[in-house]
């Protein structure tokens, strides 16, 4: 479980969850993120109270403590692209992704989702490229939206 919550990672636009109660509090990001907000700020965003209570079974707003792997950057994979499979690869990518996060993800100024990371991986086993590691790095980050 992670510990401590680094605000600058989490997205402009967050709702936190203020029901103490709840059975899944103590292990909720939204949760914690609540409990850990700084007194800096003097509105933040929360989950409506009155339609929480109204829900039956496991919120759908759960999303928990804990960090994952994500990668960023895969120029190594582009270097191992055989010479008349780089624009294939390219194109393909950017069909699926989009130009401009495309190019975003392949220098590493983002990390990749895990549908990237899949999409990445599938399109260079497709090109012939096998290797043991298709990105730059990996970061330890929270994931502050489902996947």
């Amino acid at each position: 479980m992670n510990k401590r919550i680094d605000f600058s990672t989490m997205p402009k636009v967050f709702g936190m969850c203020n029901i103490a109660d709840c059975p899944q509090a103590e292990t909720c990001l939204r949760h914690l993120a609540y409990k850990a907000a700084d007194a800096d700020r003097p509105f933040i965003e929360t989950l409506n109270p009155k339609w929480l209570a109204k829900q039956k079974g496991k919120c759908r707003f759960y999303l928990i403590n804990e960090t994952v792997k994500r990668p960023r950057g895969f120029i190594r994979t582009l270097k191992a692209l055989p010479t008349g499979k780089a624009d294939s690869f390219r194109l393909s990518a950017m069909s699926q992704m989009g130009y401009r996060r495309y190019y975003q993800t392949r220098k590493g100024e983002i990390l990749l989702t895990k549908a990237e990371e899949q999409l990445i991986i599938s399109l260079a086993k497709h090109c012939g490229v096998v290797l043991d590691n298709y990105f730059d790095s990996y970061e330890e980050v929270l994931l502050w939206t489902h996947e």
